[in-house]
């Protein structure tokens, strides 16, 4: 599963999908496999640390915070041009890849256990 502290694990994330973000404003082709893989790795780790209640319980807070963090980094990186990533779907798309992970994670949770 996850490797590394859970500070560099959502650092890792927040760049991950960052340049997936990056991409879908762009004319290439955005590919969200590395934000998926980041975003499996980081929410896997927060899982363990925190257990699955106080994992779901927290889950939105991260997510819209997370999204903020994002946005104002690249508001501030992009401060001094004229054009700039569209905004409007930042969160929804950061809540795409969680999504996806989360997908992975139910699978890897709700399989029976062989003791």
């Amino acid at each position: 599963m996850a490797h590394g502290s859970l500070q560099s694990l959502r650092l890792g994330f927040k760049r991950a999908f960052t340049s997936y973000f990056l991409d879908l404003n762009a004319p290439v082709i955005a590919d969200p496999t590395a934000a998926f893989a980041a975003s499996y790795e980081y929410l896997s780790t927060l899982l363990r640390q925190l257990g699955s209640e106080e994992f779901m319980r927290r889950l939105d807070d991260e997510t819209t915070h997370l999204a903020g963090e994002v946005e104002q980094d690249l508001r501030h990186r992009f401060r001094d041009r004229r054009a700039q990533p569209n905004y409007g779907d930042l969160e929804d798309r950061l809540r795409e890849c969680f999504e996806q992970a989360l997908a992975r994670l139910h699978a890897f949770i709700d399989r029976p256990r062989v003791e």
